[in-house]
C-alpha cells in the first residue's frame, strides 16, 4: 500500500480493520477546507495529515488485525455512491498548521 489515500476495494473485508479511535471532534465547527501548503492535493503521496482539516477531521483510526499497521479511514459521500477511503498513518506526514 502506498502512503496516500486509496479507495477500499469492494472485495476487501472491512472486518479486518479494528476501530482504535477517531480524529473527529464533537464540538468542532465543520471544516471542509484542505491543507496543502506545498502544492500537494488530496491524492498526493506526500500530502500532509492536518487533523483540523478535511478529510482528517472526519477520520477514524483503525488497525489491521493481521499486520497491526494503523490507518486513517473515512467515507466520501457523493451523489450516488459512498467511497470508503484509507491511508496508512505515517507520523512523518502529521502537521499542526
Amino acid at each position: 500500500m502506498h502512503p496516500g489515500w486509496e479507495s477500499v476495494p469492494g472485495s476487501f473485508d472491512l472486518a479486518l480493520l479494528k476501530y482504535i479511535g477517531t480524529l473527529r471532534s464533537e464540538n468542532a465547527s465543520e471544516v471542509w477546507e484542505e491543507y496543502h501548503p506545498n502544492g500537494t492535493h488530496s491524492w498526493s503521496l506526500d500530502a500532509p495529515i492536518a487533523v483540523d482539516y478535511y478529510p482528517y477531521n472526519r477520520c477514524d483510526v483503525v488497525e489491521c488485525i493481521d499486520c497491526q499497521r494503523k490507518y486513517l479511514r473515512y467515507g466520501e459521500y457523493g451523489g450516488y455512491y459512498v467511497d470508503q477511503r484509507i491511508r496508512p498513518l505515517n507520523p512523518k506526514f502529521i502537521m499542526q498548521p
